[in-house]
């Protein structure tokens, strides 16, 4: 959610520096050239995607 509200506040710096910041721990980076904004709705849809096949997985005991 945080990061959500860092890219609605259209502060290139911050959402470099937070898009940076989770690429180096969670998740798959985009190549360092690429605009900031890309690279977050990069990060953006990695997120989604592995939030959505949480939501589609089988309950245990189901």
């Amino acid at each position: 959610m945080r990061f959500i509200l860092v890219l609605a506040a259209q502060d290139d710096d911050r959402t470099l520096t937070v898009t940076e910041k989770l690429t180096d721990v969670y998740w798959t980076g985009t190549a360092r050239g690429v605009p900031t904004r890309a690279r977050a709705l990069h990060l953006l849809g990695q997120m989604l995607t592995k939030v959505g096949a949480g939501l589609t997985r089988p309950r245990a005991g189901q």
